[in-house]
């Protein structure tokens, strides 16, 4: 069986659905994806493997390809959904953006581009996510840029705690006389922003 892939996106991720086999094969039909990704915008990229039944290590090397095209374009590459072999020969592998869908808050690389700086958040933002984020809002306060904008379309939960963090950051970049802009929040985490009132504090927008 050959590898089949489906593409989609919504504002915040570009998705590839993979079906079948990914072995040797595939690698001309993969060429279109790297270069889909390396064109990309958005923060994240996701390989959703739910239907993908086989991987070789020829496969393995065209995922490591698609991960060095996400890093040039800003994106984080994450491995979604993989069950059986393929999962096994994954967790084997340990490659760093294997996601197994916990609902763990993950944090892009800070991508600048000249006034403005980009980090995307997803998954759950929970009080437990106070040592991984603030490190990161540090230094990315270092940069050049005048305004942060945290890119929230795939975060799918936030707590109170989460939303003191940010009120937090937002105080410390302001203090370095820069600007935090909240962007695309959807859901629970935009109604929670609205409940808490931290939209009348931080610019909170539909997309930057």
């Amino acid at each position: 069986m050959m590898m089949n892939v489906a593409r989609h996106s919504n504002p915040s991720c570009l998705v590839f659905q993979f079906s079948g086999r990914l072995t040797f094969r595939d690698s001309g039909a993969f060429e279109s994806i790297i270069a889909d990704i390396g064109g990309t915008t958005l923060p994240w990229v996701r390989f959703d493997f739910s239907g993908l039944e086989y991987l070789d290590s020829y496969g393995i090397g065209l995922i490591a390809l698609a991960r060095d095209a996400a890093e040039t374009a800003g994106a984080h590459l994450e491995l979604s959904c993989p069950h059986g072999a393929v999962a096994d020969v994954l967790s084997r592998i340990a490659f760093d953006f294997f996601h197994q869908g916990d609902d763990s808050l993950r944090i892009s690389a800070v991508h600048n581009d000249g006034e403005e700086a980009r980090i995307a958040l997803a998954g759950d933002f929970r009080v437990r996510d106070q040592d991984l984020f603030l490190p990161v809002i540090q230094s990315a306060m270092d940069g050049s840029y005048r305004r942060l904008v945290l890119d929230l379309g795939q975060l799918r939960f936030i707590d109170s705690i989460g939303v003191s963090l940010i009120m937090t950051a937002a105080d410390e970049i302001r203090k370095a006389d820069k600007e935090l802009v909240l962007s695309r929040p959807v859901g629970a985490v935009r109604e929670l922003l609205r409940l808490t009132a931290i939209d009348t504090v931080v610019q909170v927008v539909e997309a930057v």
